[in-house]
């Protein structure tokens, strides 16, 4: 039976869904009745956007009553349903396999984070969907495509953002288990921040660095590495913080994972913990991808007009993305510094302030994350996407009747 249930809203409520009901079936013969009869249809995962990128005039359907699956095969893991990197990690973790990275929160579902090119920190890591080898895809007959490394659609559908069909499986490329040692650290300039981003990024396997941009006293290098805890922060002045840690004006209450120890990958990599409420949790979230190359000139172009948003922000964060060969990725053909904003929970607010931002960071052909607020218009986000037109090609190819376009995808792609 197909259960139903209201659309409701984003994680964080910024967004209340324009479609009329979610849609609930309990395995894949009633997910394909479900697809093969709507007319139009948007997959809602775990809520995580601040955006309208999953949204739909007519029905949303979830994968959250479908049985989930996790299956190791060889160096590679398949998940099915409507899996979490929270439950995907102890899993892969018991057979002593590892993801290459995690973001900053576990909550997130693989499909989700594949989809929109979420990802982590690092100068050698590219996003969550850089580790994607396969996907299976039901099209909008109720099919199911299987689309590998293999397949020309592939480095469209690995960064789909759901224009493909419903993503039924995902498999991901593994490594051997690692420990991570994590710690935080306060004192170090916002100079040796941004006129040594090199340093400061590179010499971590993770690094983020938080910010208000004004505030010296809140600015925090969290550094993340694989051989104990890194010497080269205190080196530039930093300070390891103790159990009350700052984030901005967000203060955490215990529910960020362990520093000054070592521990397992998935237990050191993101900030917060699976099993408590990530960051502030009432909040809106920005975030834009530059070069990495052309770190010191885009942080000096936002520092400048931080007097025009300060008011709103909560925090911000630093991180990098390996360059990778994803289509619409953020990072596609190019490392990225990622220039992540936590706002305050102020729609109309916000709105008004990111297109200051976006001038700001536009000589440095910026781009918006598929999930989060942007307000950036579509012909200025394809024109830093070179392979936007394939792209386009091969969704339509995928789903001729347009069953899986939104008003997302229409006014930011063409599509």
């Amino acid at each position: 039976m197909i259960h139903r249930r209201d659309a409701g809203a984003t994680w964080s409520g910024n967004h209340r869904y324009h479609a009329t009901e979610v849609l609930l079936p309990g395995d894949l013969d009633e997910l394909a009745e479900v697809v093969a009869s709507a007319p139009t249809l948007r997959v809602q995962a775990t809520r995580h956007t601040f955006n309208d990128v999953a949204d739909s005039d007519a029905s949303l359907v979830s994968l959250e009553r479908l049985p989930t699956r996790v299956e190791m095969v060889d160096d590679r893991v398949r998940v099915e349903g409507l899996v979490t990197f929270a439950h995907l990690a102890p899993v892969i973790e018991a057979r002593g396999r590892a993801l290459h990275n995690l973001g900053s929160l576990p909550h997130i579902s693989v499909a989700g984070a594949a989809a929109t090119g979420t990802h982590g920190s690092g100068v050698r890591n590219g996003n969550l969907s850089s580790a994607v080898r396969a996907l299976d895809i039901m099209d909008a007959d109720g099919r199911t495509h299987r689309v590998d490394q293999a397949h020309a659609w592939f480095p469209a559908a690995a960064v789909g953002i759901g224009a493909f069909g419903v993503v039924t499986a995902v498999e991901l490329q593994t490594e051997p288990t690692y420990e991570v040692t994590q710690q935080a650290y306060t004192g170090v300039a916002w100079d040796d921040i941004a006129g040594d981003p090199e340093r400061v990024f590179g010499s971590s396997r993770s690094v983020s660095v938080f910010t208000t941009w004004g505030d010296p006293a809140h600015d925090l290098v969290w550094a993340k590495s694989d051989d104990g805890a890194p010497d080269w922060v205190e080196q530039l002045g930093g300070r390891p913080v103790g159990d009350d840690i700052h984030l901005g004006s967000i203060r955490t209450v215990d529910n960020t994972t362990p520093r000054g120890t070592p521990g397992p990958w998935h237990t050191r990599l993101p900030h917060f913990r699976a099993d408590a409420l990530p960051s502030d949790g009432d909040e809106i979230q920005s975030e834009y991808f530059v070069p990495f190359s052309a770190a010191r000139e885009a942080l000096a172009a936002v520092r400048e007009i931080a007097p025009l948003f300060a008011a709103e922000l909560l925090v911000s964060e630093l991180r990098t993305v390996a360059a990778d060969e994803l289509w619409v990725s953020p990072a596609y053909r190019r490392d990225a510094l990622a220039i992540h904003f936590t706002w305050r929970n102020h729609t109309a607010e916000v709105l008004a302030v990111l297109p200051h931002i976006e001038a700001a960071l536009a000589p440095f052909d910026v781009r918006p994350h598929w999930g989060k607020a942007f307000t950036m218009p579509g012909e200025a986000v394809r024109a830093t996407l070179t392979r936007v037109d394939d792209f386009v090609e091969a969704a339509r190819a995928a789903d001729p009747r347009g069953v899986f376009r939104n008003d997302f995808l229409r006014r930011t792609l063409g599509l």
